[in-house]
């Protein structure tokens, strides 16, 4: 093990990943860093790989990792413009001249060849509702209620790349070319069972899995106002193409597609994210 990371986490987004993340901070054979999301390869390359080490100080002989949803699609592949910093700026500046809208996948795999990648996946329709409600609450927190729009426009305009962060078939087969191995798990299985999913992930990981941490804890789980079922056919037809090619890659027949409400869990609910 060197000074970097052994493991990363690269989505997705609003799919239990702070849940897993706690959890992992539990086991005793694993030392995540001071923040679940480090961002390095969105956010702070700039800084060096010495800055991005120290952020796995102190792992001794256990595994070290993090987990960034965002990485999952850097850089974005419709992008035309500098992804996380858009106005002009010195930060922006020595962002481009520094990484000039580098792969994460590419520079990853380079630095850590032998490193561990895993994403959990959560049905998209689902997810991107979720994300939705995520954005109003901050604008909320933060008094910019007068910037809210609808979650229509939202979708329709990939507002915060709410529509990107579903496409999984095509940022699972750009990920599997560089980690054919990648780990893939799914936000179904951590709701039927959390105890035997987040085993599956000790195991893809290498450390005991029958260590037992607290998994009641539902980190930023909340409520918020259902999805009205002709949204959820707009975006099961928007996302089908992705669903049915991502259930073909993992070898699994999955349920997202079933659009009869009985038969699915109330969508208003987080579960445990």
């Amino acid at each position: 093990m060197g000074d970097g990371p052994d493991f990363i986490g690269i989505g997705g987004q609003r799919c239990g990943s702070t849940w897993v993340a706690a959890r992992l901070r539990q086991h005793p054979q694993i030392h995540m860093g001071p923040e679940k999301e480090i961002s390095f390869w969105t956010h702070y390359f700039h800084r060096g790989y010495d800055w991005y080490h120290d952020q796995f100080k102190g792992k001794g002989d256990r595994i070290a990792g993090e987990i960034t949803p965002q990485y999952m699609f850097s850089p974005r592949p419709d992008c035309t413009r500098l992804q996380h910093y858009p106005r002009w700026s010195l930060q922006s500046f020595v962002k481009r001249f520094l990484r000039p809208e580098a792969s994460a996948r590419d520079e990853i795999k380079k630095m850590y060849p032998g490193i561990k990648v895993f994403a959990v996946f959560r049905n998209p329709a689902d997810r991107a509702w979720s994300h939705y409600w995520m954005w109003v609450d901050r604008r909320k927190a933060r008094g910019k209620e007068r910037f809210i729009v609808p979650f229509e426009k939202t979708f329709r305009d990939n507002g915060h790349w709410i529509q990107l962060n579903g496409r999984y078939a095509t940022g699972l087969k750009y990920w599997r070319e560089s980690f054919p191995d990648m780990g893939v798990f799914l936000y179904d299985d951590l709701v039927a069972d959390p105890t035997a999913f987040i085993s599956s992930i000790y195991r893809f990981l290498g450390v005991d899995d029958t260590f037992e941490g607290n998994i009641t804890n539902r980190e930023h789980a909340r409520e918020y106002e259902p999805m009205s079922e002709k949204t959820r056919e707009m975006l099961l037809d928007f996302y089908q193409d992705e669903i049915e090619e991502f259930s073909e890659l993992i070898g699994r027949e999955l349920p997202w597609l079933d659009r009869t409400p009985a038969q699915r869990p109330d969508p208003r609910s987080n579960g445990a994210l």
